[in-house]
Protein backbone atom coordinates (compact mmCIF):
# COMPACT_ATOMS: atom_id res chain seq x y z
CA UNK A 1 0.00 0.00 0.00
CA UNK A 2 1.72 3.01 -0.88
CA UNK A 3 1.97 6.14 1.67
CA UNK A 4 0.60 9.59 -0.21
CA UNK A 5 1.60 12.53 1.49
CA UNK A 6 -0.45 15.31 0.86
CA UNK A 7 0.77 18.55 1.55
CA UNK A 8 -1.29 21.70 2.32
CA UNK A 9 0.46 24.82 1.49
CA UNK A 10 -1.80 27.75 3.29
CA UNK A 11 -1.90 30.09 0.13
CA UNK A 12 -3.52 32.93 2.57
CA UNK A 13 -1.58 36.30 2.84
CA UNK A 14 -1.75 38.28 5.51
CA UNK A 15 -4.32 40.87 5.50
CA UNK A 16 -5.39 43.53 8.11
CA UNK A 17 -8.15 43.75 9.98
CA UNK A 18 -10.98 44.75 8.48
CA UNK A 19 -12.72 46.57 11.77
CA UNK A 20 -11.59 48.33 14.31
CA UNK A 21 -12.12 46.53 17.91
CA UNK A 22 -14.68 47.12 19.72
CA UNK A 23 -13.72 49.72 22.38
CA UNK A 24 -13.54 48.66 26.31
CA UNK A 25 -16.33 50.76 27.39
CA UNK A 26 -18.48 48.23 25.48
CA UNK A 27 -17.75 45.70 27.71
CA UNK A 28 -20.20 47.27 30.54
CA UNK A 29 -23.03 46.58 28.16
CA UNK A 30 -23.49 43.55 29.48
CA UNK A 31 -23.58 44.59 33.34
CA UNK A 32 -25.97 47.26 32.50
CA UNK A 33 -28.49 45.36 30.72
CA UNK A 34 -28.42 43.50 33.87
CA UNK A 35 -28.80 46.40 36.04
CA UNK A 36 -31.74 47.46 33.74
CA UNK A 37 -33.16 44.20 34.08
CA UNK A 38 -32.96 44.29 38.17
CA UNK A 39 -34.65 47.51 38.12
CA UNK A 40 -37.40 46.73 35.84
CA UNK A 41 -37.91 43.82 38.00
CA UNK A 42 -37.90 46.26 41.36
CA UNK A 43 -39.72 49.22 39.71
CA UNK A 44 -42.42 46.40 38.77
CA UNK A 45 -42.62 45.01 42.06
CA UNK A 46 -42.99 48.67 43.50
CA UNK A 47 -45.60 49.19 41.17
CA UNK A 48 -47.45 46.41 42.13
CA UNK A 49 -47.68 47.09 45.85
CA UNK A 50 -48.93 50.39 44.99
CA UNK A 51 -51.31 49.08 43.25
CA UNK A 52 -52.32 46.64 45.45
CA UNK A 53 -51.78 50.09 48.31
CA UNK A 54 -54.18 52.11 45.70
CA UNK A 55 -57.04 49.57 45.65
CA UNK A 56 -57.06 49.59 49.07
CA UNK A 57 -57.07 53.02 49.38
CA UNK A 58 -59.75 53.30 46.78
CA UNK A 59 -62.06 50.93 48.97
CA UNK A 60 -61.67 52.66 51.92
CA UNK A 61 -62.64 55.69 49.87
CA UNK A 62 -65.55 54.51 48.44
CA UNK A 63 -66.48 52.96 52.09
CA UNK A 64 -66.08 56.37 53.70
CA UNK A 65 -68.20 57.69 50.92
CA UNK A 66 -70.68 55.96 51.43
CA UNK A 67 -70.63 56.65 55.57
CA UNK A 68 -70.22 60.02 54.83
CA UNK A 69 -73.24 59.87 52.28
CA UNK A 70 -75.59 57.77 54.80
CA UNK A 71 -74.86 60.29 57.59
CA UNK A 72 -75.98 62.94 54.98
CA UNK A 73 -78.71 61.42 54.79
CA UNK A 74 -79.60 60.85 58.13
CA UNK A 75 -78.77 64.55 58.63
CA UNK A 76 -81.24 65.95 56.48
CA UNK A 77 -83.68 63.86 57.90
CA UNK A 78 -83.02 65.20 60.96
CA UNK A 79 -83.45 68.57 59.53
CA UNK A 80 -86.76 67.98 57.56
CA UNK A 81 -88.01 66.51 61.14
CA UNK A 82 -87.17 69.86 63.09
CA UNK A 83 -87.95 71.73 59.93
CA UNK A 84 -91.86 69.90 60.59
CA UNK A 85 -91.45 70.36 64.44
CA UNK A 86 -90.74 74.46 63.17
CA UNK A 87 -93.43 74.69 61.02
CA UNK A 88 -96.18 73.20 63.73
CA UNK A 89 -94.65 75.59 66.30
CA UNK A 90 -95.74 78.62 63.78
CA UNK A 91 -98.74 77.16 63.45
CA UNK A 92 -99.61 76.86 66.61
CA UNK A 93 -98.09 80.38 67.21
CA UNK A 94 -100.06 81.76 64.60
CA UNK A 95 -103.62 80.02 65.90
CA UNK A 96 -102.78 81.54 69.42
CA UNK A 97 -102.09 84.94 67.44
CA UNK A 98 -104.85 84.46 65.50
CA UNK A 99 -107.86 82.68 67.80
CA UNK A 100 -109.69 85.42 69.73
CA UNK A 101 -111.45 84.68 72.93
CA UNK A 102 -115.30 84.24 71.80
CA UNK A 103 -116.67 85.16 75.34
CA UNK A 104 -116.01 88.72 74.86
CA UNK A 105 -117.83 88.43 71.10
CA UNK A 106 -120.89 86.95 73.09
CA UNK A 107 -121.20 89.38 75.48
CA UNK A 108 -120.83 92.36 72.80
CA UNK A 109 -123.85 90.37 71.25
CA UNK A 110 -125.91 90.47 74.46
CA UNK A 111 -125.26 93.30 75.21
CA UNK A 112 -126.27 95.31 71.85
CA UNK A 113 -129.80 93.73 72.82
CA UNK A 114 -132.46 96.60 72.64
CA UNK A 115 -135.25 95.79 76.01
CA UNK A 116 -137.65 94.12 73.88
CA UNK A 117 -135.10 91.84 71.68
CA UNK A 118 -133.21 89.04 72.68
CA UNK A 119 -131.17 86.17 71.89
CA UNK A 120 -133.29 82.71 70.88
CA UNK A 121 -129.99 81.11 69.50
CA UNK A 122 -126.15 81.82 68.88
CA UNK A 123 -123.97 79.41 68.07
CA UNK A 124 -119.81 80.52 67.44
CA UNK A 125 -117.84 78.14 65.86
CA UNK A 126 -114.14 78.69 64.94
CA UNK A 127 -112.08 76.26 62.60
CA UNK A 128 -109.16 75.20 63.64
CA UNK A 129 -107.34 75.37 60.50
CA UNK A 130 -108.17 79.06 60.47
CA UNK A 131 -108.35 80.99 63.60
CA UNK A 132 -109.34 83.92 62.39
CA UNK A 133 -112.57 83.69 61.04
CA UNK A 134 -115.40 82.71 63.05
CA UNK A 135 -118.92 80.99 61.72
CA UNK A 136 -121.68 82.79 63.86
CA UNK A 137 -125.70 81.37 63.94
CA UNK A 138 -127.75 83.71 65.34
CA UNK A 139 -131.46 83.99 65.82
CA UNK A 140 -132.79 87.39 67.11
CA UNK A 141 -136.56 87.57 68.53
CA UNK A 142 -138.17 90.90 68.38
CA UNK A 143 -135.68 93.48 67.05
CA UNK A 144 -135.88 92.65 63.45
CA UNK A 145 -133.36 94.38 61.13
CA UNK A 146 -132.70 97.49 63.39
CA UNK A 147 -131.94 95.34 66.15
CA UNK A 148 -129.30 93.01 63.90
CA UNK A 149 -127.74 96.39 62.57
CA UNK A 150 -127.02 97.32 65.73
CA UNK A 151 -125.69 94.17 66.84
CA UNK A 152 -123.30 94.04 63.68
CA UNK A 153 -122.03 97.28 65.09
CA UNK A 154 -121.20 95.93 68.47
CA UNK A 155 -119.16 92.99 66.32
CA UNK A 156 -117.58 95.46 64.28
CA UNK A 157 -116.74 97.30 67.39
CA UNK A 158 -114.87 94.11 68.25
CA UNK A 159 -112.63 93.91 65.69
CA UNK A 160 -114.65 91.34 63.27
CA UNK A 161 -115.54 91.75 59.53
CA UNK A 162 -118.66 89.84 58.66
CA UNK A 163 -118.50 88.20 55.36
CA UNK A 164 -121.00 85.85 53.13
CA UNK A 165 -124.19 86.68 54.99
CA UNK A 166 -127.38 85.64 54.77
CA UNK A 167 -130.15 86.53 56.73
CA UNK A 168 -134.20 85.55 56.94
CA UNK A 169 -136.89 86.71 58.33
CA UNK A 170 -139.63 84.61 60.00
CA UNK A 171 -142.48 84.72 62.10
CA UNK A 172 -143.55 86.83 64.60
CA UNK A 173 -140.69 88.95 63.92
CA UNK A 174 -137.99 86.32 64.49
CA UNK A 175 -134.98 87.30 62.12
CA UNK A 176 -131.97 84.48 61.00
CA UNK A 177 -128.57 85.58 60.59
CA UNK A 178 -125.49 83.87 59.30
CA UNK A 179 -122.01 84.88 58.21
CA UNK A 180 -118.29 84.74 58.25
CA UNK A 181 -116.81 87.06 60.76
CA UNK A 182 -113.19 87.64 60.08
CA UNK A 183 -110.85 89.04 62.51
CA UNK A 184 -108.88 92.31 61.09
CA UNK A 185 -105.80 92.83 62.43
CA UNK A 186 -104.31 96.64 62.50
CA UNK A 187 -107.53 97.93 62.24
CA UNK A 188 -109.07 100.89 63.63
CA UNK A 189 -112.60 100.20 64.93
CA UNK A 190 -115.53 101.92 63.33
CA UNK A 191 -117.39 104.47 65.61
CA UNK A 192 -121.03 102.86 65.94
CA UNK A 193 -123.19 102.79 68.79
CA UNK A 194 -125.05 100.00 69.73
CA UNK A 195 -129.27 100.50 70.08
CA UNK A 196 -129.93 99.51 73.68
CA UNK A 197 -133.44 101.17 74.04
Amino acid sequence: MENHNHICHDLKTDRPDIGQPLPAVLTFLPILFGLTVVGAVALNVMFFFQLRSSETAKKEWIEKTAEETSQQAKITAKNKAIKAEEKRGNDVRDWVEGSRQLQPLAVAIARSMAVKSSVAELSLFRDLANPNQVRITLKIDNGGAKQLDATLAAINLMGYRSYSAQQTQGKGGTLDYQATLIWQKNREPMNLTSNNE
